[in-house]
């Protein structure tokens, strides 16, 4: 059930205290009213418009945390598509394992598996964080940094996967920038940095698996080139930890 809109004070209005104020002027000065009766038409009118446009803040917000929400449910069935197909990496993975000396590299993927499997309750978890807004707002400056730091990493990358891969991040966040910059409340900041994230754990999915697929069961697996691939895929994790803790401090 919609609750109403909470009843609105005129003095947390400018605006509608400033014309208040200009009609109880050319009310009296024009002598169209005496004092006392301009200023309770001047009250009225004051608390009329103060109204007003607090019910039409009211309904605006209403519609944000809507689509809030829908956005929230989008993320969390991306976060359930990235935990399947990170249990399909990890089971081809434990299939290909051959070799005594893979042990480690393979407990790195079967860890960084688990912890992407886990990311669908732990963003549920952390849902009414994300429907307050609680925590620190993303800003266009923080996102301009960023995106300067992958467009200089793109153009130094040789062509192959991985250079895809970035090209991908960089243009989500190009869209990042374009939307903090038309302006965003803290929730919706929130979720802009969680879905890029969700797009770099997405790259570094497909990539560890293409890793998986050339590594083993070659004798040529060896723990740096799986610790190379699960890099990214660790730092968005991270990233996505410590996001998801920042409203709770």
């Amino acid at each position: 059930m919609t609750r109403p809109a909470p009843l609105a004070n005129p003095l947390d209005d400018p605006a509608a205290v400033a014309i208040a104020a200009v009609a109880l002027v050319l009310l009296v000065r024009l002598g169209v009213l005496p004092l006392a009766p301009a200023l309770a038409v001047a009250a009225l009118l004051g608390w009329g418009l103060a109204t007003l446009r607090h019910r039409r803040r009211h309904r605006g917000s209403r519609l944000l945390d809507a689509r809030l929400r829908l956005r929230i449910d989008a993320a969390l069935a991306r976060c359930q598509e990235l935990a399947g197909q990170a249990a399909l990496v990890g089971g081809e993975a434990m299939a290909r394992f051959q070799d005594a000396a893979h042990l480690e590299a393979l407990g790195l993927v079967q860890l960084c598996c688990e912890r992407l499997q886990s990311l669908p309750e732990r963003i549920e978890q952390r849902r009414p964080l994300l429907e307050s807004g609680g925590g620190v707002l993303l800003s266009a400056e923080d996102l301009q940094r960023r995106l300067k730091q992958e467009e200089t990493a793109l153009r130094r990358e040789e062509a192959g996967p991985l250079r895809l891969e970035r090209q991908r991040l960089v243009e989500q966040l190009r869209r990042n920038l374009e939307a903090a910059e038309q302006g965003m409340d803290e929730r919706e900041a929130r979720l802009v940095a969680l879905s890029t994230r969700l797009e770099q754990i997405d790259g570094g999915l497909r990539h560890l698996r293409r890793q998986v697929d050339r590594q083993w069961p070659s004798s040529q697996a060896t723990d740096a080139a799986m610790a190379e691939a699960l890099n990214p895929l660790d730092a968005a994790l991270d990233q996505i930890e410590r996001l998801l803790d920042e409203g709770s401090r």
